[in-house]
């Protein structure tokens, strides 16, 4: 096979494709600007997390995204050796975190999240990604303390960036009535 597509990938993964895929859409949002080409498949698969689907859906243009496997081969074995000495240290722990009802709270937190990436507020895309990013950790290795330390990042990173959205809002709002003598 001459490419290799997000489906063989996904379909090689079968429930961990969640966490994989996820963790593929969270690289884009590392980057500023580029991390709105995230938030569609994000969206798409943290809602298919909150509702306790099995395996991940994405649209049949996402799905057959490919790349040329010698390419992915390259990729691969540049990545493999970072994982497998993850996998040396990540031992099961905290399990209730690696259950189904963690998944759809993972989910959640996934989604609201993802809802936040494209507000504009400075380094905004990487409050968002490193949760993200740890969430989607958690899901592939099925490691409860990393769902666990990337849920409190999600809510810490939702709570600051809701909070400021609010009051900059408000604050607008506040200043538009004054200036226009409301």
């Amino acid at each position: 096979q001459e490419r290799v597509s997000l489906g063989d990938i996904e379909a090689a993964l079968g429930d961990r494709g969640f966490g994989l895929m996820i963790l593929v859409f969270t690289l884009p949002a590392l980057i500023p600007g580029v991390a709105m080409l995230a938030v569609i498949p994000l969206v798409l698969l943290a809602i298919q997390l909150v509702l306790g689907m099995s395996k991940p859906w994405l649209p049949k243009v996402l799905h057959q995204r490919s790349a040329a496997t010698a390419d992915f081969q390259r990729v691969i074995g540049r990545l493999l050796p970072h994982f497998e000495r993850a996998e040396k240290v990540l031992k099961p722990r905290l399990n209730f975190f690696a259950t189904s009802y963690a998944e759809r709270l993972i989910g959640l937190a996934c989604l609201v999240l993802t809802l936040l990436l494209p507000l504009p507020w400075p380094f905004g895309n990487l409050m968002v990604a490193v949760p993200l990013f740890v969430l989607a950790l958690a899901l592939v290795e099925r490691y409860g303390l990393f769902a666990l330390g990337g849920l409190v990042l999600a809510a810490i990173s939702s709570g600051f960036l809701i909070a400021v959205t609010w009051v900059t809002v408000q604050e607008s709002l506040q200043f538009a009535l004054k200036y226009l003598g409301m």
